[in-house]
């Protein structure tokens, strides 16, 4: 005796588990994604400014220009223009040009940089 009726609650429960892990797939997909966003948004144009700093620095392979990159940082930092975030994602990118892989570096700040660009942080809103 066993009918379509008794499969009902089964398959309802196959097809919501299935539509779930389906809804939550897609946000896990979408931070996956390489074109996503992969650093935080900088909180200041003092920030902005030392992304620009550092990826030049990582392009010419100028140390000195990176202890300027840090020096900039120490400051923003005392002053509380940058958010912990933020100093991870310098401290990451400059570890790795200090350790001598200036183009992962040259990469990485190229898309920090990239990852400001039309997200509507503080700094492109003039603060």
């Amino acid at each position: 005796m066993n009918s379509n009726h008794d499969d009902t609650p089964d398959r309802r429960r196959i097809w919501w588990l299935s539509g779930a892990a389906g809804l939550l797939a897609v946000p896990l997909l979408v931070l996956w994604w390489p074109g996503c966003r992969q650093y935080p948004p900088v909180t200041s144009k003092e920030s902005l400014g030392l992304i620009k700093l550092l990826y030049t620095a990582c392009n010419t392979k100028d140390p000195a220009r990176l202890a300027k990159v840090e020096q900039g940082m120490d400051k923003a930092i005392s002053q509380g223009k940058m958010t912990p975030p933020e100093q991870a994602a310098f401290h990451q990118i400059i570890g790795l040009a200090k350790a001598g892989d200036w183009k992962r570096a040259e990469k990485a700040a190229f898309k920090f940089a990239q990852d400001q660009v039309g997200q509507g942080s503080n700094a492109s809103r003039g603060k």
